[in-house]
């Protein structure tokens, strides 16, 4: 019996993640609404937020795409969903939308870029 070598190596690939504007306007608008009704859960709403941008960086292909190629995250404690596009290395987050308020704004926006 020889020395083990260990598991085997795989190759992981490294995602860049980019915020759409829209996107980032979007979590900045639902911190404040939380806000200014609690800082406690503006402050768990936003650790929410980039939790699940984590999972997504982790595993971007794990959620298949829409007809459009929009995959999605749907986050757990707040009514929000975190939109996603892959392409290559980047994934870009289209918007993170409000379940009742104007879901599906943002799908008719072009994409930077």
């Amino acid at each position: 019996m020889g020395a083990s070598q260990g598991p085997p190596r795989l190759p992981v690939k490294a995602f860049e993640v980019r915020f759409d504007p829209a996107a980032e306007t979007d979590v900045a608008d639902a911190f404040r609404w939380y806000r200014e009704r609690s800082p406690t859960a503006a402050q768990s709403f936003r650790s929410e937020v980039f939790a699940a941008i984590e999972r997504i960086s982790e595993g971007p292909l794990v959620r298949g795409p829409d007809a459009q190629g929009n995959r999605k995250l749907v986050l757990h404690r707040f009514p929000y969903t975190v939109w996603y596009t892959v392409e290559e290395q980047v994934i870009t987050v289209r918007a993170v939308a409000h379940h009742r308020r104007r879901p599906s704004y943002w799908r008719n926006k072009p994409s930077p870029g």
